[in-house]
């Protein structure tokens, strides 16, 4: 079997360890033991505490309760000003500190995740930095993150109900999301669009169908970090247009519509702040009026139920 080395625990030669500070928030009850900057010390020795008014690298630990668990933030800024941020979800506090613990120390010291590293000699160790409640007047300050964000989800949508087959649409929704909380609830508005045909021997209409929906979500589930499902409630008005065409005497009718129904989504992370989006909506018209065509040959009537389906990807801005 081939074995590497052990590789040493301390910097070479004339090369001497980088300051460091912490500022440690927690909305979940971490950081009390100070694990992330004993983890850190233990994981490498090119890191040593700042000292007063030292530029130094910026180390942002912040967990926040997660469904299941816990989940970090670690942000990391180093004395140039290049930010990097990772994310580490996990099942208790010490997992998650200890995991954003190694990821600090490997961007020093690209050993500190050896096997070896971990069972080197340590060297002495020096009083442990106080973790920092406020930053220094030279670093601004973490922002606070909000637990509400807006979501812009623009859509290609299939529907019933408006003409006599389905027919093809868009739509574009404003939602206000609760991203961290145990029920997810959300509500927004949404404008949609739809444009069919519906023909007959004796002539044909464009059936045109336009309105504005209210959404309330109030409760969802997230089985996991990357994906959500959410549970609406939706409620429509606006306006149902048909135009003839190809008839003796065309004419133009438009008739008010109006509708309630029941809406379930699914969300799945895709890259960064895009999401994609999948929902489908039973629904119930308030109209049941008719387009015909003289003699009575109708062309399209409201049914007494219709549904729709959606497909987009959607921007969450927190």
């Amino acid at each position: 079997m081939l074995e590497a080395p052990p590789a040493s625990a301390a910097p070479a030669p004339g090369e001497p360890a980088e300051a460091f500070r912490v500022i440690e928030t927690s909305s979940a009850g971490c950081g009390r033991g100070g694990t992330f900057v004993n983890e850190l010390r233990r994981r490498t020795s090119r890191l040593r505490p700042a000292q007063e008014g030292e530029h130094a690298i910026l180390f942002v630990v912040e967990t926040f309760e997660n469904p299941g668990g816990v989940r970090g933030r670690l942000t990391m800024r180093t004395v140039s000003g290049v930010t990097t941020v990772r994310e580490v979800p996990g099942s208790a506090c010490h997992e998650v500190e200890s995991a954003m613990a190694l990821i600090a120390a490997l961007t020093v010291d690209p050993l500190a995740g050896s096997a070896e590293r971990a069972q080197a000699a340590p060297a002495p160790t020096p009083p442990l930095p106080a973790v920092e409640t406020s930053e220094p007047h030279d670093v601004p300050a973490a922002p606070q993150q909000s637990n509400w964000s807006i979501r812009i989800d623009p859509s290609v949508t299939l529907r019933t109900a408006i003409a006599p087959h389905l027919a093809w649409g868009g739509a574009l929704a404003v939602m206000v999301t609760r991203e961290r909380a145990k029920f997810l609830p959300s509500f927004g508005l949404s404008a949609h669009y739809s444009q069919a045909t519906a023909q007959r021997p004796a002539g044909s209409a464009d059936l045109q169908w336009v309105a504005a929906q209210l959404l309330l979500c109030p409760g969802g589930i997230r089985p996991g970090e990357s994906w959500d499902f959410r549970a609406c409630a939706s409620f429509q008005a606006g306006r149902l247009r048909g135009i003839g065409i190809d008839t003796a005497d065309p004419a133009t009718k438009a008739i008010f519509w109006a509708s309630a129904g029941a809406e379930l989504q699914g969300r799945v992370k895709l890259l960064g702040p895009l999401w994609l989006g999948l929902e489908a909506t039973a629904e119930l018209p308030f109209s049941r009026e008719r387009f015909y065509i003289e003699p009575g040959q109708t062309l399209h009537r409201v049914p007494w139920w219709g549904a729709s389906f959606g497909l987009g990807v959607g921007v969450l801005f927190y």
